[in-house]
């Protein structure tokens, strides 16, 4: 049975997101330039691959907050947010070239708060030949330290050079899979247990929170539920280690995931 996905392609202006577009459509249907603001309303086109018809969506680029204001630039605005209300997966796309900036925070961060899967996307390898290795470990160690409740893979790409339209393809097909699948209580608690042995909760007014089962329970957007007693006590720092344990002991990568913290319930009530 052929599946509908939407997959919109995000990013600052200039970091060749419509060299993406036309590359996995194998064809030139978005104008590339090299003029900030090019593309204003979405550009769409469908994509057959596997048993998915891929709605890819070329979205003008967005600029941060402070510089938003112009006519054109609030059209780009309205079109990407209301394009990622409806995505299922986005293609947030980074210059490899460039370093992070304050734009790609927002943009990501807007992301994160849609609940969307997200590949991340580090374009123009083809300039950063010398020092890719360096740049792999610069965006990898970004991602890693600021954001605990993703664990992302990202793509080190040349759109322009070097990637195939069939690589993009099939990490759309995986990420489209896996959001579509619910772990059984066994392995994720097998992964609480592990987790737990490595690192307790600290104690919190004279006691210790203790979670004692774990279920996952939504697979779009990840939503796992922790029982235990006294979770309300858990720090910060413990919630976001423990995530990221989660997320690592079960290999869920480019997928934003919520563990939800419930006090003295049973598991089993309904």
């Amino acid at each position: 049975m052929t599946e509908n996905v939407n997959v919109s392609i995000i990013g600052k202006p200039n970091v060749g997101k419509s060299t993406i577009f036309n590359k996995l459509l194998g064809k030139d249907i978005s104008e590339v330039s090299d003029i900030s603001g090019t593309t204003v309303y979405p550009i769409s086109s469908i994509k057959e691959f596997d048993d998915l018809n891929i709605n890819l969506i070329d979205l003008g680029g967005l600029k941060k907050k402070s510089k938003s204001h112009t006519n054109k630039q609030k059209i780009i605005t309205s079109e990407t947010i209301k394009q990622l209300n409806q995505s299922d997966v986005i293609f947030f796309v980074l210059d490899g070239s460039d370093v992070i900036t304050k734009n790609d925070k927002q943009l990501f961060r807007l992301i994160l708060n849609k609940l969307k899967n997200v590949i991340v996307i580090i374009n123009k390898t083809d300039l950063i030949k010398e020092n890719l290795k360096k740049k792999e470990v610069y965006f990898k160690y970004f991602f890693e330290k600021n954001y605990p409740n993703i664990l992302l893979k990202p793509l080190f790409i040349s759109a322009l050079k070097n990637v195939k339209k069939e690589f993009l393809l099939k990490k759309i097909l995986e990420i489209h899979t896996s959001s579509k699948l619910l772990i059984n209580n066994k392995e994720v608690n097998s992964v609480l247990k592990k987790i737990l042995d490595k690192h307790q909760p600290v104690f919190s007014k004279k006691s210790r929170p203790v979670i004692k089962f774990l279920r996952h329970v939504n697979s779009k957007p990840m939503i796992f539920k922790a029982f235990g007693n006294k979770l309300t006590s858990l720090s910060k720092e413990y919630k976001n280690f423990f995530l990221k344990q989660v997320l690592s002991e079960l290999k869920i990568y480019n997928q934003i995931t919520v563990i939800k913290y419930l006090n003295n319930e049973n598991p089993y009530s309904k």
